[in-house]
């Protein structure tokens, strides 16, 4: 029985010695964490507890310990007294900072008291201008140089916003040190942002899809939002307008929303696959939006922040909702989109339970939701890259297509002269060989007249598969119009360009296609050849011999080769015959 009460007595001695031992800090020693395990805290009934009442109270034991390194009392809370000792055995002042690591607190009242006297106080928070700070920060910064002894701290603070309060004691080069590695992921993170966001803006500019201007307009709320709620804001671009600060976040949050709505709606294509679902969104984007200026109207910030949060809620829930639906109707661009939004949800979750109170609050998690905005919009513009290049490769395919004669697969009259004219204009300066050859299936009309024109086009398709078989690498080739066919052929002479046409006029005359009656038609062709050696300027007039020579052929009773060796003073007119293609 004696050793458990010795046992009992040595547990008690070690609580009460570890508690002693947080009731003070000493101004000569380093606190690289937050202090919240020395403040002592008290939250009157009173809304106009002075700080006199506050002292009293301290003294007569009516704060309590704070349980946590970072306090934290939810959104709208009462205000708050805190209460924190320090030691000094330094007989030279020591100069130190209380940082108070949170850019959106309404008012901050700071007294130092000495041998219960007081020796300064301080007043200070957003309901005053930027410019009214005791010290040019963006979080709420008091100096004070501790003299020998004891000296009591006494803080009030009131904030409509999340009251969360990580207080660090401090000195200037800690404080620096702190400030440099959060300028150092800021300037990333903005730098990382913006160039997503002028690279947008440039394709939008270029492309006018409207995507890419959504996307930019969201990137640069979520930004605003950012300096608001860091504070940055006020010190950078809003100093001397504490209303708007009050109301930066909320307002800002609503914003962010329905940009992220906007973009959403046109990333995944709303409109046209769900248009009733896209109404019911734009009208409760809307809604949303009056319900938070309608409490501006009325200074309700703490709904209007209830209202901002349960907006963007809605927004992950449909991100992810919407998302899933579009994968399954298989947008290829959906899995980016929902993978984006998930590690959203997750930043953005992990940082609101870490300012609510829900999880501890410390760099990692209040900049959760940073990390996670920033790896969104890599996915995001990652996934509008791969949609340019899709859309850039679809309208290239399409640009083809639109030269490309759908039934024989050959080159029209237009993808003809967009690829032949520059051969054309340097064979030209060159003085080089350049032959055309311009080709006719002999009576396709009876074919078609006869068997129909199904069997007519699987004419077409057999000549022009000969044709590409029988073409040389830098031949082009065109389907004319109608039955009629043209090669071109660069860096050739006249009487190579017969020898090829020849060649051709075989392969075709060995050609056969079976009517539905199972009958066996043979199919030959006529041919005209030109070349450019009669000193032709315009592509056009070799083009129109061809076709002379061409005519030529089938007055000579088809199934021929006719070129213009009588005009090139050669030899007379070459005809070659090998009969007629029907029976």
């Amino acid at each position: 029985m004696k050793r458990t009460l010795i046992l009992l007595s040595l547990v008690l001695i070690t609580m009460i010695s570890s508690l002693s031992a947080k009731a003070a800090i000493q101004a000569a020693e380093e606190y690289p964490a937050a202090i919240g395990q020395y403040i002592q805290i008290f939250q009157p009934e009173n809304h106009d507890f002075n700080v006199d009442d506050a002292l009293r109270a301290f003294k007569s034991g009516s704060f309590a310990p704070s349980q946590s390194d970072v306090m934290n009392f939810g959104v709208g809370a009462k205000p708050v007294w805190l209460a924190l000792q320090v030691g000094s055995a330094q007989h030279e002042p020591m100069i130190r900072k209380l940082l108070l690591e949170n850019a959106w607190l309404d008012k901050i009242d700071v007294f130092f008291f000495q041998d219960e006297q007081l020796v300064s106080g301080y007043h200070t928070g957003d309901s005053l201008p930027f410019a009214q700070r005791p010290v040019n920060h963006r979080f709420f910064v008091i100096e004070h140089a501790f003299n020998h002894g004891d000296t009591l701290v006494l803080i009030r603070v009131e904030a409509d916003d999340a009251m969360v309060l990580p207080i660090y004691f401090t000195n200037a080069e800690q404080l620096a040190s702190k400030d440099l590695l959060n300028a150092y992921s800021y300037g990333v993170m903005y730098g990382a942002i913006l160039a997503l966001v002028a690279y947008n803006l440039v394709l939008y500019i270029g492309l006018r899809i409207s995507s890419y201007l959504l996307y930019s307009i969201f990137l640069l709320l979520f930004i605003a939002l950012n300096l608001a709620y860091t504070g940055h804001g006020y010190q950078w671009l809003w100093p001397e307008s504490p209303f708007w600060q009050r109301w930066a976040s909320a307002v800002l949050i609503a914003a962010g929303t329905t940009g992220g709505f906007a973009f959403m709606l046109q990333f995944l294509n709303i409109k046209l696959t769900w248009p009733r679902l896209y109404r019911f969104i734009i009208f409760g984007c809307l809604g949303f939006c009056a319900l938070v200026l309608i409490t501006m109207l009325f200074d309700e910030l703490v709904i209007a922040l209830l209202t901002s949060f349960v907006f963007t809620f809605s927004f992950y829930i449909a991100a992810v909702i919407l998302g899933i639906m579009s994968l399954k109707i298989g947008n290829k661009f959906a899995k980016y989109f929902l993978i984006a939004s998930i590690l959203t949800i997750c930043g953005g979750a992990i940082t609101a339970n870490a300012v609510w109170g829900v999880i501890p609050f410390n760099w990692l998690t209040y900049r959760a939701v940073d990390i996670g905005m920033t790896l969104d919009a890599i996915l995001l513009a990652l996934a509008l890259a791969a949609r340019f290049n899709i859309t850039q490769n679809e309208k290239l395919v399409a640009e083809k297509m639109a030269g490309i004669d759908v039934l024989t697969n050959l080159n029209n009259r237009r993808s003809f002269y967009k690829y032949v004219q520059p051969i054309w204009s340097i064979s030209l300066r060159s003085k080089s060989n350049t032959s055309i050859i311009m080709l006719d299936i002999d009576d396709f009309k009876l074919i078609n007249d006869s068997y129909g024109h199904a069997l007519g086009d699987q004419v077409l398709v057999k000549l022009a598969e000969t044709l590409q078989k029988e073409a040389r690498s830098g031949d082009i080739l065109a389907r004319w119009g109608g039955e009629e066919f043209l090669i071109f052929l660069p860096e050739t002479r006249l009487q190579d360009a017969v020898t090829i046409a020849e060649r051709v006029r075989n392969k075709v005359g060995s050609l056969q296609v079976t009517s539905a009656k199972g009958e066996k038609l043979a199919i030959s062709a006529s041919f005209g050849v030109a070349s450019n050696r009669n000193d032709y300027v315009v592509l056009d007039e070799l083009i129109a011999s061809a076709d002379q020579q061409l005519y030529r052929a089938k007055k000579q009773g088809r199934n021929c080769v006719c070129s213009d060796f009588a005009a090139a003073g050669d030899r007379g007119s070459e005809a070659t015959s090998s009969g007629r293609p029907l029976q």
